[in-house]
């Protein structure tokens, strides 16, 4: 039996149409759209900071692919005929917490340098404060310069009683640090300067302490507050008028919630609000009162229940007077190795004060790659973005490396080799482009999974963005920002010539631009504005 042939053009008819409903549904409900959905103003990475986040797995994959008449440049940056579906925008009128720098310590180390040749420390020198463009370095208040009471008086310090041996560069004498010369040589070779000196106190000496001795643990003697100051000013005095050192910041403490068998002090946020208060004070009595007081520097961010920086600071802060006496809020890094530290309540307790890392790094680390870099990176990108962070350093510029592994940012071998790992040049991204006084603008981000942040200059002149891929290749759509004269492109990867190079610059003819971004690499993209 056939069909009549009306009825049938009518069936044919009706299923075409159908398909082109459905089809219209579908594209209305995935639309193209240079709109994002989430904005990455106080957080990271939404998927990457959770706590039940697996750094190794894969949780976008992209699909996207390049046409015949895609533009595909040697710098990385492809331009397509249409914007990625992974789009990210800034607005610098949005804005957070300004930047007071970036840099590393020298602790405990001074003396393995100057053992080198001087050629090969010069070098290693270089490395760390003419290539590196840091403006921050904290050194170690040794506690052996007041090896006994000077005399019952807090108030008057008997300097023929101080030993500055460990600040000397004596090679005769087997305590000496070369600190008062390696802050020196550090300045000179500074492009910029640092803006932040930074001494910090393990632990005052052994007679000022409950167990005795500078190392175990213990804490300060009752009523040995106003002793441990004047050790405290002792040191800063001596520094400016022996080696003309400025320290502009003091620390009382160093990891006050861990307790260690080395130089320390498990000193409670009671005991510690007691020796801030009378710190202070001596500073205003000294004419010292420009010198910031840094604390408390705890070994935790804040993990559960355990001691760490945010709890600390929530019973010191009770105190309004201790709260006016801190000037920095500081704190280490070194139990967040899964990146799910919850920087928000370390933010919230700090008060709107300014936020320090003053410690960071993987200790005895052996990998030199992007995947140790991370840590790094992400420390940083979550710290800025969610605890209000406005200043990193990492542990240590130098040291020896040493076969169980090492966490500083130059190292050197037994046979006078300088070893730069990924982490040096990932520093690069931030100390580098990133200066004091920046802003740091709202980034937002949609459909890729990425550890983005983003900063402008005070002048408005400059706007830098820092990308981190740490999972599956991607390509992700970027706002060019209107008046932007050039662009620029800088990159940190596993590839062993991308070491914080300058790819290419960008003209920005167009409202976007398509950004290749490999796993495992860093980016900065330098907007250079009218």
């Amino acid at each position: 039996m056939y069909m009549n042939r009306e009825i049938y053009l009518l069936l044919i008819l009706s299923f075409l149409l159908g398909c082109s409903k459905a089809e219209k549904e579908v594209q209305e409900e995935f639309p193209p759209s240079k709109t994002t959905q989430f904005k990455i103003e106080d957080s990271s990475n939404i998927e990457n900071t959770t706590e039940n986040y697996n750094p190794g797995q894969t949780i976008v994959e992209d699909t996207s692919t390049t046409s015949p008449t895609d533009e595909i440049e040697a710098n990385g940056i492809i331009t397509h005929n249409s914007p990625s579906e992974k789009y990210l925008t800034l607005d610098k009128s949005i804005t957070f917490q300004k930047v007071d720098g970036f840099g590393a310590g020298i602790k405990r180390r001074t003396e393995d340098l100057y053992k080198l040749s001087s050629s090969l420390r010069e070098k290693v020198e270089k490395y760390c404060f003419q290539e590196l463009e840091v403006n921050m370095i904290r050194f170690f208040i040794y506690h052996d310069l007041e090896p006994v009471n000077d005399n019952d008086n807090p108030l008057e310090l008997d300097e023929s009683k101080l030993d500055w041996t460990p600040y000397d560069s004596d090679p005769n004498k087997n305590r000496t640090r070369y600190v008062g010369q390696a802050l020196n040589n550090a300045m000179l070779l500074s492009k910029y300067g640092f803006d932040h000196v930074i001494g910090n106190c393990n632990s005052p000496p052994g007679w000022l302490k409950t167990n005795g001795k500078h190392n175990g643990g213990g804490t300060l003697i009752n009523g040995g507050e106003s002793e441990y100051s004047e050790f405290l000013i002792a040191t800063l005095k001596g520094l400016k008028n022996r080696y003309g050192i400025n320290m502009t910041a003091i620390s009382p403490t160093n990891e006050p919630d861990y307790e260690v068998t080395y130089e320390s002090m498990d000193t409670t946020p009671t005991e510690l609000s007691s020796v801030i208060l009378n710190l202070d004070n001596r500073l205003d009595q000294e004419g010292l009162s420009d010198v910031k007081i840094v604390s408390p520097e705890c070994f935790r961010v804040h993990q559960n229940s355990e001691r760490s920086t945010t709890t600390y600071i929530n019973a010191m802060f009770a105190d309004s007077k201790v709260q006016n006496a801190v000037d920095i809020v500081a704190t280490h890094t070194y139990a967040d190795p899964n990146h799910n530290a919850n920087w928000r309540l370390l933010k919230d307790a700090a008060s709107n004060k300014p936020v320090w890392v003053t410690e960071s790094g993987v200790n005895r680390s052996l990998d030199q790659s992007m995947t140790d870099a991370a840590n790094y990176i992400k420390w940083i990108i979550r710290g800025f973005n969610e605890g209000g962070l406005t200043a990193y350093m990492l542990h240590l510029f130098y040291g020896e490396a040493e076969d169980r592994g090492y966490s500083s940012l130059v190292a050197w071998t037994p046979s006078g080799e300088i070893i730069l790992p990924k982490r040096y040049y990932s520093l690069k991204h931030f100390a580098n482009l990133v200066k004091p006084g920046y802003t740091r603008i709202s980034a937002d981000l949609k459909g890729a999974n990425l550890f983005v942040v983003a900063f402008k200059s005070p002048s408005e002149d400059k706007v830098i963005l820092q990308i981190f891929n740490q999972g599956v290749e991607q390509t992700i759509s970027i706002d060019v920002i209107s008046g932007s004269k050039s662009i620029e492109h800088f990159i940190t990867s596993d590839t062993e010539e991308e070491n914080f190079i300058s790819k290419n610059f960008y003209s920005p003819d167009k409202s976007y631009f398509n950004l290749n971004v490999p796993s495992m690499s860093m980016h900065s993209i330098v907007f250079n504005l009218n």
